[in-house]
């Protein structure tokens, strides 16, 4: 196999990959129940969501109505699906105003880079990513 083949399917199984992480993270955000047990054993009261891609959305919406989301944070300062009446903001306005707050990255391709840009700033107690979060999905 010449090497061009070999790098588009490593990145082939790299996306495949992403995807079924991706749905599984979703259908566990789905179940009321389960995210009600997951912040109540987290103790959260308030947090963003950094990611205005679908996971960042759903959990958004799974989570909202449970502890208290001011805004879910993105690099590009909003959501992937425009017409949501979801808060949002960009990471120089989260430096300005964070307290402390839990941040959970709902992003499974710029985890890594979303975490080195929030640490520093953010406590590392206070990252965890969706994975972590949903009870160990990674």
């Amino acid at each position: 196999m010449i090497e061009i083949e070999e790098e588009l399917l490593d990145a082939y199984a790299e996306e495949l990959s992403i995807a079924s992480i991706g749905f599984e993270m979703m259908g566990k955000l789905l179940n009321v129940k389960y995210i009600k047990e997951r912040i109540k054993l987290l103790n959260i009261t308030e947090m963003y969501i950094y990611g205005g891609g679908y996971l960042g959305i759903q959990l958004y919406y799974a989570t909202s109505k449970l502890v208290y989301v001011p805004a879910v944070i993105d690099r590009e300062n909003e959501l992937s699906i425009k017409t949501l009446d979801i808060p949002v903001m960009g990471i120089e306005e989260l430096k300005r105003i964070y307290k402390e707050e839990k941040i959970i990255i709902a992003s499974l391709k710029f985890y890594r880079e979303i975490q080195k840009d929030l640490s520093n700033f953010v406590p590392q107690n206070q990252i965890m990513f969706l994975g972590e979060f949903l009870g160990g999905i990674v």
